[in-house]
């Protein structure tokens, strides 16, 4: 029992003790889970992420003709007729904040009169979405978020 105590022992004992703490705290350093590390291109982020607050801009311009509006079980987009009517491309997107897995997307087609209608049930099953809205025009880029509550 007065070997157990011996000062060399117990600084042995010490230092079995770090080591088997230091392990554990590479492992638990291994386990650890990265899912908001941004990847890819910085650059070409940023400059869409530039030409982004431009199509917000032209968006802002457009004032109250572009809105978009929820009805009962309807959802209604607005544009304007000139822009809808020469729509090169568009999309919106219904972006759920709780479950990515409730994401949805729409192709926005050439409308004369530009209304689009969705139906809630279909494509925001639920609440909280940010409906995000890109199209062009005439060679212009636009989008807009909206929050769907």
């Amino acid at each position: 029992m007065k070997a157990l105590r011996h000062p060399g022992n117990l600084i042995l004992a010490g230092f079995v003790v770090m080591a088997l703490g230091l392990l554990s705290l590479v492992y638990m350093a291994t386990q650890v889970k990265f899912d908001m590390a941004v990847e890819g291109d910085y650059y070409q982020q940023e400059v869409s992420y530039d030409k982004k607050l431009a199509a917000e801009q032209l968006a802002r311009e457009l004032g109250d003709s572009f809105s978009f509006k929820a009805e009962g079980a309807k959802l209604s987009l607005n544009l304007p007729a000139t822009l809808s009517a020469g729509m090169e491309n568009g999309r919106a997107e219904f972006f759920c904040l709780s479950d990515a897995g409730q994401d949805t997307k729409q192709v926005l087609q050439k409308n004369p009169d530009g209304l689009y209608v969705f139906n809630k049930e279909a494509v925001a099953p639920g609440h909280n979405y940010i409906v995000k809205v890109y199209f062009s025009a005439k060679g212009k880029d636009y989008y807009k978020e909206f929050r769907l509550q």
